[in-house]
């Protein structure tokens, strides 16, 4: 989901080690560690650069960006894991308090400091893995990094590590629980407020309340209105709410680093929201929900979606997608499309969507959470 955002992110920020203890953490790098050692790895360094995608370094400090600040995480082969961050000094004891890993450093520049680094414990040359610095460094710093590392065979791991954050462990699927019953609670406030004078931001400040108290770390907010000329979600506004006018609402909340998001279309009934299955296109959603299974294609998942539209006379609209994975980010693999090379395999957590437009019921978009288990798909962000 892409919309406005405040630069600082100013929701909740902890690390809870009851529900993402210590052992969870540990155990990614042993897994890393091992693929670093069948590829030739001494070193594998994870890197991210915004208060949005942070999930490379996160995934294994539990550490995210509170402002676009650079963020390194440094994993040798063998010996102590390390943090690098962008930022002043006084920051490190705030920083220690949400991470387990003990050698955190503070710096100005996250390459130059990453390379000294390297230097430092005799990593240069070696054979260096490296994830997100392409996607996410500063130029400047990138072919610093380059320059410095000429020595070095470097590898790019992002695939590695894509594959890697793709299946969630139990705790992950959890804490994305997490933050779908925060999605579903602030669906739920909306109906349960009474409005004398509705506007768009009336909508956001309410929704946005109620996850901020549940505990969120960040939230967004869409709209969609099907009587504009152009129906498409974008940014809530000052602009008013009409009575009996559906509205299509797309929530995101972040909590404990993990992503959760749904959709839902409301009509505004009097003085409260009424949630609308826009009956029209919910056969259609929960067909395409059941439809999903471990070891199908993903490739094939989209023409066959819209061959199951076509067969209830639905136009379904591509440019919206079908959705993507969602986790430690809003958008992440597996991407629902005709590019994808993949399976579905248990374990993965989908932010699923599909928008349509119906001859005479007009436009809808809905979208879910699902979690890929062992005994088939589950909703998460449904009430």
């Amino acid at each position: 989901m892409e919309t406005m955002r405040p630069t600082l992110k100013r929701g909740r920020d902890v690390w809870d080690r009851i529900n993402m203890p210590k052992t969870e953490f540990l155990e990614r790098v042993g897994k890393i560690r091992a693929r670093m050692g069948e590829q030739g790895m001494n070193v594998l360094l994870l890197h991210a650069n915004s208060t949005d995608e942070y999930g490379d370094p996160c995934y294994i400090s539990n550490y995210v960006m509170k402002m676009p600040q650079g963020a390194m995480v440094v994993i040798p082969l063998a010996g102590e894991v390390a943090l690098i961050c962008e930022g002043f000094a006084r920051d490190l004891p705030g920083v220690k308090g949400i991470t387990w890993v003990e050698n955190v450093i503070s710096c100005d520049n996250v390459s130059a400091r990453s390379i000294a680094f390297l230097k430092e414990n005799g990593l240069i040359p070696s054979t260096i893995g490296i994830s997100g610095l392409e996607q996410s460094m500063p130029h400047d710093q990138y072919r610093f990094f380059l320059d410095s590392t000429g020595s070095c065979n470097v590898i790019r791991a992002n695939r590695m590590i894509r594959e890697m954050r793709m299946i969630k462990s139990q705790r992950e699927v959890d804490q994305v629980r997490r933050s779908a019953r925060i999605v579903t609670r602030a669906f739920e406030k909306i109906c349960q407020t009474t409005f004398s004078q509705i506007s768009e931001k009336n909508i956001e400040a309410v929704m946005g309340r109620e996850a901020y108290f549940e505990g969120a770390e960040d939230v967004r907010i869409l709209i969609a209105r099907p009587g504009e000329a152009n129906s498409a979600l974008r940014p809530l506004e000052g602009l008013p709410v009409s009575a009996h006018e559906p509205v299509m609402l797309c929530l995101a909340v972040e909590f404990e680093r993990y992503w959760a998001q749904g959709i839902k279309t409301f009509l505004f009934e009097k003085d409260t929201f009424v949630e609308s299955d826009r009956n029209f296109l919910r056969p259609l959603f929960n067909r395409i929900i059941e439809s999903l299974a471990a070891g199908r294609e993903i490739s094939r998942f989209r023409g066959e979606t819209l061959a199951q539209a076509g067969s209830l006379q639905i136009d379904v609209l591509p440019e919206y997608g079908l959705g993507q994975g969602i986790g430690l980010s809003l958008q992440e693999a597996p991407f629902l499309d005709e590019s994808e090379t993949g399976r579905f395999q248990e374990g993965m957590c989908l932010a699923l969507q599909i928008a349509a437009r119906h001859e005479e019921a007009g436009f809808a978009v809905m979208g879910e959470t699902v979690y890929l288990s062992g005994n088939g798909p589950e909703v998460l962000t449904r009430v």
